[in-house]
């Protein structure tokens, strides 16, 4: 089993890295860009729940930027939650998979995960940007994944699960990569200039520690556990 999933970790990966060399592919992944922005929106949320907060609204944009808005919680675990919060879930379905978890539940897991950011868009109508595009495009998506859940094969769902897992740590690390350089040649309003706020620490710095975090849960979840499996020839 190991082996399997591992090799559909593998494959999504790769599948991945071919993609980023095909003229115009990002209008085929942009359905998958959107999903990932939908976790990274609903990292934002969860993160205000856990630290005593309350969001209240969510949008996506059309260039698949994101705002979510909250009351209250804790702003520093708020602000990561969004980069980290995407790494984090890709990395834990991608582990998830490898341990022999069913992709089946695994990509209800993932339709769920949409359809409960759609609620604050609907809040959001009026007060958050993007909030109308946030539900026209995130019930098919949920809808989407929910029929592959039910009517794929085994394999195939398997490798859906490891792009779309993939696709959340990749997306995440390039975004981080953006926010970097961001933070070292602008003062465009990002989580990290939030962050620089709220602490008077520069924002190169918070992006820089997201960076290394990323890399710590990409590395202790996936690819050391994954690295040991080929080793022992699972």
């Amino acid at each position: 089993m190991k082996a399997n999933t591992s090799r559909s970790i593998l494959v999504g990966a790769l599948l991945t890295i071919a993609l980023s060399f095909v003229p115009y592919a990002q209008f085929l992944t942009y359905p998958v860009r959107l999903f990932v922005t939908f976790i990274h929106e609903g990292g934002h949320a969860l993160a205000a729940l856990l630290t005593g907060g309350l969001p209240v609204a969510l949008g996506v944009s059309p260039d698949a930027s994101g705002v979510t808005l909250t009351r209250g919680g804790l702003g520093a675990v708020i602000n990561a939650a969004g980069y980290l919060g995407a790494t984090l879930y890709g990395a834990l379905m991608l582990a998830a998979l490898r341990r022999g978890v069913a992709s089946k539940k695994l990509l209800a897991i993932m339709a769920a995960s949409v359809a409960l950011t759609l609620p604050l868009a609907l809040f959001g109508l009026i007060s958050a940007p993007g909030a109308f595009f946030a539900l026209v495009t995130g019930i098919p998506i949920a809808l989407i994944l929910a029929v592959a859940a039910a009517k794929l094969g085994r394999p195939n769902q398997e490798l859906l699960v490891g792009f779309l897992g993939v696709q959340c740590v990749l997306n995440a690390f390039y975004d981080l990569k953006t926010l970097f350089l961001l933070s070292a040649h602008t003062n465009v309003h990002t989580d990290a200039q939030n962050m620089q706020q709220a602490t008077l620490i520069p924002a190169i710095f918070w992006a820089a520690l997201w960076m290394g975090t990323a890399v710590a849960i990409l590395w202790s979840l996936v690819l050391r556990p994954m690295l040991q499996d080929f080793k022992a020839g699972r």
